[in-house]
């Protein structure tokens, strides 16, 4: 009788272990569109078998049980796509940010800064072959006031993608530091799960994508602990260990791309925020060369402009605003000096008083043709262009930078799908095969107890 009552736990098992796999099969097939879901298997094992002695020991099967739910993931491709998902944000943010300086700039184009350098220096020849015209007067105080109000103009809207990216870099930065404690957690929910042995499967893969989206934000890189907690890393910068985060300071330096904890420097040198340091500083660069352009300007063309006199008899003034006198810095104030923005006549033509010297205008056109050493002896115009052509150049390149670690991250995501990913097919056919081996079980236990039942109808009589 005892060998019914042990068939009865044999068959009683087996539906409960195939009942946990036509369940996991299911979770599968649900879960087989839900972006970072490891498809998991049931793993068996074979129970140890009841050894009775007659002539010799002898082993009878007890059967099988469920030794846990493996999540089927591969370690190494989750490391290679998280690095490449890096490189692709880092690139992919500091292409975007360059394009948006391209856009401010606009060039080439008939209404930006370089068709204004040209059109000014144009008027400065038009009225040194007419200066008693007064509409060439008008014209040289026109186009002065057009380039100046293009270089502020333009300085002002890099100033606004410099707030812009520095509210960016902020957000970032805090991201990290809740994706952080986010692993903290799940590393504490994970071990609970499995001290009370329960399964942690579907939280193993919560706290993978957190380190996923992590690698977008930032440079990361995670350690597997013995007890199977995750220590996470930001820049060599420990941001997880167990169930404790820590936080980056706010105080990231877009000059060294990093921070710094007491004398330790940490480089970020991968994810979105490593691009946002990277276009911060690109965005500094671009600012001081607008401010290197109109402080030359107005160096170069008022040290001309004070020698001359202009239509009212006067000598000594500036075209453009000082940039010795309080408040001008540079860019951001650039203008025509105050007499000179309110009357054209202000503006000097010779430097006789004669009514007929153009003289002092022809020297102030052919400051176009010549190169300054605060330009890196160039001249105006290729000095500007040469800026522009390297702001091009930064954006193709990293345009196909990132467009190069997209395909490499999307190679990488195929592999891993292959791996970890549900096909529906397999698991329609996992499932039927679960169907069969439930359905013997049950008939196997219902054998078992008609046996058990003729059995003991049998002592009974």
């Amino acid at each position: 009788m005892s060998g019914s009552f042990l068939g009865i736990n044999v068959a009683s098992n087996a539906l409960r272990s195939f009942q946990r796999a036509l369940d996991t099969t299911g979770h599968n097939i649900a879960n087989a569109n839900t972006r970072g879901y490891s498809r998991q298997r049931v793993e068996y094992q074979t129970n140890m078998p009841l050894y009775f002695y007659s002539k010799g020991y002898h082993g009878l099967g007890q059967g099988m049980h469920i030794t846990g739910i493996t999540r089927i993931r591969d370690g190494y491709l989750d490391t290679s796509y998280n690095n490449s998902n890096g490189l692709f944000n880092r690139n992919d943010t500091l292409a975007q940010g360059l394009g948006r300086i391209e856009q401010v700039y606009g060039e080439p184009s008939d209404s930006g800064i370089s068709a204004a350098i040209e059109r000014f220096f144009n008027s400065w020849s038009g009225l040194g072959s007419a200066p008693n015209s007064d509409a060439a007067r008008l014209e040289v105080q026109t186009s002065g006031q057009n380039l100046a109000d293009q270089i502020r103009g333009k300085f002002q809207h890099l100033d606004s993608l410099e707030s812009r990216n520095n509210q960016e870099l902020n957000a970032t930065l805090a991201q990290v530091n809740n994706l952080s404690k986010q692993i903290a957690d799940l590393n504490q929910e994970i071990l609970r799960a499995q001290s009370s042995g329960g399964t942690s499967a579907d939280l193993m893969d919560q706290r993978d994508s957190a380190v996923e989206e992590l690698s977008t934000l930032t440079d990361v890189s995670k350690r597997v602990q013995p007890d199977g907690s995750y220590s996470v890393y930001v820049g060599g910068f420990t941001v997880v260990e167990g169930s404790t985060s820590r936080d980056i300071p706010n105080t990231i330096d877009p000059a060294t791309g990093g921070f710094t904890i007491g004398t330790a420097n940490f480089q970020i040198k991968t994810g979105k925020l490593s691009g946002l340091l990277a276009l911060g500083t690109k965005l500094t660069e671009q600012k001081a060369n607008l401010d290197t352009l109109a402080n030359t300007l107005r160096t170069e063309v008022n040290n001309l402009h004070r020698t001359g006199i202009d239509a009212m008899g006067m000598t000594g003034n500036n075209f453009f605003n000082d940039v010795a006198s309080p408040p001008q810095t540079g860019a951001i104030d650039f203008d025509l000096a105050v007499p000179v923005k309110d009357d054209a006549r202000y503006i000097a033509a010779g430097l006789s008083g004669d009514p007929g010297d153009g003289g002092l205008a022809i020297s102030i056109g052919q400051i176009r043709d010549s190169a300054f050493a605060a330009l890196g002896t160039q001249t105006f115009g290729d000095y500007f262009a040469r800026e522009m052509e390297k702001v091009s150049q930064d954006t193709n390149y990293y345009q196909n930078a990132s467009l190069t670690e997209d395909a490499i991250r999307t190679q990488v995501e195929s592999q891993r799908q292959q791996v970890s990913g549900v096909s529906v097919d397999d698991e329609m056919a996992d499932l039927l095969r679960f169907q069969r081996s439930y359905q013997a079980a049950a008939k196997t236990l219902t054998i078992f107890d008609q046996v058990t039942e003729d059995l003991l109808g049998m002592v009974r009589r």
